[in-house]
């Protein structure tokens, strides 16, 4: 599994979700490259970015997140 790292995971479980046990945030890797559309399950598992088939990055090269919650529609974990 793909988890984040304790802080995130703190500040996470401080914010409403967008959905039940679900985050959508955009988040920022230590190269400074930002992600838009990232579900986060259970404040924690890295489940899936919108549009991409898997998650390429780890947990550990997240450096920031912000709760975007922008919402997917029907089948919100979808890839598509």
């Amino acid at each position: 599994m793909n988890i984040l790292p304790e802080y995130l995971r703190q500040l996470l479980l401080d914010s409403p979700e967008t959905g039940v046990d679900l985050h959508v945030v955009a988040i920022t890797l230590a190269n400074g490259r930002v992600i838009e559309d990232v579900a986060i399950v259970n404040c924690s598992v890295i489940a899936c970015v919108r549009g991409k088939p898997f998650v390429w990055f780890d947990g550990s090269d997240v450096a920031s997140l912000h709760v975007s919650h922008r919402r997917w529609g029907a089948g919100h974990l979808s890839t598509r």
